[in-house]
């Protein structure tokens, strides 16, 4: 059963999460009702840690911030060499910076705190890869906005028992969401159902991540449009 307000709030979370500006994220975060504990960033990666009104912990880690020009990020999209981890296969680029991201997270919160975990586009890929960066007790719900195909089937394998927590969302016919393109060495989505958004009026399928067609319409890929979407549906549930 979906938590549908809670994915909203973790779109609307995502949104923020691109701002670069601490003052302005945290008056962002805290316009959606969270209490803001801290943000980081490097060169490749950015993310909050905020506590939401029940005391909930939510990491939220930015996507690729191409607007701010923030080309590193641009970099990490199209650095498709595969990164062989212990535990799977993935992209250098979405790995990078992940390390110390997640050195930051451990020593910034709360050592007892359930770590709840979004993002969108690029930053939804690395919100699937807290998988491998958080121990399963400390690990609570994943949110992946239209996130890219930087992880192969081997990671999501040796994570079978923990992909219950993990909520993929994908829109229309996101061209980003598809990067890449025609790739037979990144074709690989987790082997769950996936929300496949359908139109601005609350229509959604249930879809295998493998069975969704993709495509080419980039407008689709904007955070808003998925947000909106998905702000539809939690008014009719």
């Amino acid at each position: 059963m979906i938590d549908w307000k809670a994915v909203v709030l973790a779109a609307q979370r995502s949104s923020a999460a691109y701002i670069e500006d601490a003052a302005k994220a945290q008056a962002a975060f805290e316009a959606l009702g969270d209490k803001f504990i801290g943000m980081t960033s490097g060169v490749d990666y950015q993310a909050a840690l905020t506590q939401d009104a029940a005391g909930a912990t939510h990491l939220t880690i930015s996507g690729t911030r191409a607007a701010q020009g923030d080309l590193v990020d641009v970099f990490d999209d199209a650095d498709l060499i595969p990164a062989h981890l212990r535990v799977g296969t993935v992209t250098v680029g979405v790995n990078s910076g992940q390390v110390k991201l997640w050195n930051w997270v451990l020593k910034t919160a709360d050592p007892k705190a359930v770590i709840n975990v979004a993002g969108h586009s690029l930053g939804g890929a690395r919100a699937q890869l807290a998988l491998a960066y958080l121990p399963a007790s400390r690990l609570g719900q994943i949110v992946s906005l239209a996130a890219p195909k930087y992880i192969q089937a081997d990671f999501f394998k040796t994570y079978a028992d923990e992909l219950w927590r993990l909520t993929c969302v994908l829109n229309g016919a996101d061209g980003w969401a598809s990067w890449p393109w025609r790739n037979l060495l990144w074709d690989d989505r987790p082997p769950v159902d996936h929300v496949w958004l359908k139109d601005d009026n609350g229509g959604y399928v249930m879809i295998a991540g493998d069975k969704w067609p993709g495509g080419l319409v980039f407008a689709d890929h904007d955070l808003s449009k998925y947000t909106s979407r998905l702000e539809r549906i939690a008014q009719t549930q």
